[in-house]
């Protein structure tokens, strides 16, 4: 909100609408069956699309439905005004019943998505870092015909690759896993540090996210992670744990 406040249009109004509007998130094999279900709105796979912002009535609530997923599997986010959570649940609860539905919290999340190897604000995607060393310059648009805030050091980093990277680790933990900000020892050097970790409940493995220099990123790359003063051994993972089609089919 400060940067909007900072940077306003001559004929844009900003509004800060967060406390007025909240919701839930349906994911799974069964979010497409489900909400086609509380809908008569077309929810396929053709109408609606990986990443796509719509609105339509669910159950008796006006909504904003976007499809996406944090846990990387096929799933929605479902906002709607506040006054309207309850009856939101109400229907997504009774309707979900058929489906198996349970409820899921936000610790039960952030492990699934390191399972996708999805960032987290704050800790892998900040100010501090650029789109490049994170991956999200995938979502600038460079054809844009306007000369954009940042557009200058967006397109200079794009011409001189980054020196490190986000990258993946499976580590052979003890009783902890990484929180953030624990060193990455590469040939008996600190090489990296780690933006976030935790525990793969998927696949029974410790899981972190760092950063590595761009070119000892490579499949099998062995490491050492320290944790609680312990030097644990690590390699990169390059392929998610879990990628399956449903998320954008």
């Amino acid at each position: 909100m400060r940067w909007f406040d900072q940077h306003p249009g001559d004929d844009v109004v900003i509004e800060n609408l967060s406390d007025r509007r909240t919701g839930f998130q349906i994911a799974g094999p069964g979010a497409r069956d489900l909400l086609a279900t509380l809908t008569r709105a077309d929810v396929s796979a053709e109408a609606f699309r990986f990443m796509d912002v719509k609105r339509m009535s669910i159950g008796m609530c006006r909504a904003i439905v976007q499809r996406v997923s944090y846990t990387g599997d096929l799933g929605y986010e479902i906002y709607v005004d506040a006054m309207e959570t309850r009856t939101l649940w109400q229907a997504l609860w009774d309707k979900g019943q058929a489906f198996g539905i349970k409820p899921f919290g936000m610790r039960a999340m952030m492990s699934l998505r390191l399972d996708r190897f999805f960032g987290s604000w704050m800790r892998e995607f900040s100010p501090d870092y650029t789109p490049a060393e994170t991956g999200l310059d995938r979502f600038i648009r460079f054809s844009k015909p306007v000369d954009f805030i940042g557009r200058q050091a967006a397109e200079a980093a794009r011409a001189t690759p980054p020196e490190r990277r986000l990258t993946h680790f499976i580590i052979e933990a003890d009783d902890a896993d990484v929180v953030g900000y624990e060193p990455i020892w590469l040939d008996g050097a600190v090489a990296g540090f780690c933006t976030s970790g935790g525990y793969s409940h998927w696949t029974g493995q410790s899981v972190a996210i760092g950063f590595l220099p761009t070119d000892r990123i490579v499949d099998g790359q062995s490491v050492e992670i320290e944790i609680l003063g312990e030097m644990r051994p690590a390699r990169v993972v390059t392929a998610p744990l879990w990628d399956d089609r449903r998320m954008r089919a």
